[in-house]
């Protein structure tokens, strides 16, 4: 049985919905009730179109509840992998739809009033020289297609007013990113889409697509007891929590990652002073990477440990106890609130896959741990591509997106490469 994230624990109260008790019919199907899927159904209903949300749990269960937090600009990989593939207006426009991404949480915590403790400031952290040189070629690329975010930090003394650590030689403060409470957010998406029209269902797990469904145009998903949705076009959106749904197009092009998170209790104000005194969140530079911030009740969440070979750990709080002191050796004695994880989904290339079947099937997957600001701007992306607006969504589904090597031996082959990452992270070459 999965941990609760903490932000389950203190949103105890938060809204329930009905699980389908009847068959449905209606224009778009979504299944996943996360922050891909809420977005869709938002951006649909507002629209004028029919939509219903298919979710196996309550909404959140999956990452978008159950993440770090971190709500970061761009892709979810170096922005070169994907200009490569395009002509500089198709690049022109991927860029765009990965910058807006932020854009789009500002806009909606503004426009539908949700409380979800959005803040900024970012802090990408060099733990090395080698680290700090593909830091500026992050700043130079960016400033040059006009981010305006940056500030060099080089140096313990230019580190010492945003962060309380000997671990690192220097960094990016980034103003254009941030962190949120993401399950309170999902919860003020899903609250505007019920508003202008949605239907949302939990407990309600899709077990099959029945591709030629009721014969008159209509797909369906199967759920169990012999009920179903009944729908045009369907979205799968639920990333690495799809189970047996995924189409295999989807399935041999995505890995699952375990991602572990710890919560401490609330540290004092002037403990918080002195480890991260601007409140901004942090991810490293290493491969397999740290990421933390100070929640708004004053507590370290703090991301890191990471498992490719789809084995839950048995006792990860020593783990991340340990990196957490590494990088706050004040941190020692602090004391754990609670600890939890859940899955990412990652392709090769770390760019998210798109992709749409010719009897309207839209998907997306693979945010690649980048997904809380990424998720609900793809989700906007496939509904305006059914709404009749597909320029961003055709540019990334153009991308190539090789499939996962060794078959059945996938995922150890996955875990012996990143092994190799870890490895030269810890050597810092």
């Amino acid at each position: 049985m999965m941990q609760q994230s903490i932000y389950e624990t203190e949103f105890a109260a938060r809204p329930r919905y009905t699980t389908l008790a009847d068959s449905y019919t209606c224009d778009v199907a979504i299944v996943g009730g996360g922050l891909t899927g809420i977005s869709a159904a938002l951006t649909l209903a507002e629209a004028g179109f029919s939509v219903a949300v298919l979710e196996a749990g309550p909404i959140g269960t999956g990452g978008s509840g159950r993440n770090g937090g971190h709500v970061c600009q761009g892709w979810s990989s170096d922005f070169i992998k994907i200009q490569k593939q395009l002509a500089p207006a198709d690049a022109d426009i991927a860029w765009d739809a990965g910058m807006g991404a932020v854009d789009l949480v500002t806009e909606r915590v503004r426009k539908y009033d949700i409380d979800c403790d959005l803040t900024f400031g970012y802090l990408h952290a060099a733990l090395h020289k080698r680290h700090m040189d593909e830091l500026d070629e992050m700043q130079s690329e960016w400033e040059a297609r006009g981010y305006q975010h940056f500030s060099r930090l080089d140096g313990k003394t230019a580190l010492d007013d945003h962060i309380g650590s000997n671990a690192y030689v220097g960094a990016l403060h980034d103003t254009g990113c941030g962190h949120m409470q993401p399950l309170k957010y999902l919860h003020g998406l899903a609250a505007a889409a019920t508003r202008a029209g949605a239907q949302i269902f939990e407990d309600s797990p899709v077990q099959a697509i029945d591709r030629t469904g009721t014969g008159q145009g209509l797909k369906q998903l199967k759920i169990a007891g012999g009920r179903a949705v009944n729908a045009r076009i369907i979205m799968l959106c639920g990333n690495a929590y799809l189970a047996d749904v995924g189409l295999p197009q989807m399935t041999r092009r995505l890995a699952e990652v375990v991602s572990s998170v710890l919560a401490t209790k609330p540290l004092s104000e002037n403990m918080v002073r002195q480890i991260l005194p601007t409140g901004a969140a942090v991810a490293d530079c290493n491969t397999a990477l740290n990421y933390y911030r100070i929640d708004a009740r004053r507590r370290m969440i703090f991301g890191g440990r990471s498992s490719y070979s789809k084995l839950n750990f048995r006792n990860i709080t020593p783990d991340l106890r340990r990196r957490m002191t590494n990088v706050f050796p004040i941190l020692q004695d602090a004391g754990i609130e609670q600890v939890w994880s859940g899955k990412i989904g990652i392709t090769m290339n770390r760019i998210p896959h798109f992709g749409r079947t010719d009897d309207d099937i839209y998907f997306v997957q693979g945010f690649s741990g980048h997904g809380v600001a990424l998720t609900g701007q793809a989700g906007r992306m496939l509904a305006e591509a059914v709404i009749g607006d597909a320029t961003q969504f055709d540019v990334m589904s153009s991308l190539t997106h090789r499939i996962f090597p060794g078959g059945p031996l996938r995922t150890p082959a996955l875990a012996l490469g990143m092994a190799w990452f870890k490895m030269r992270d810890r050597l810092r070459l």
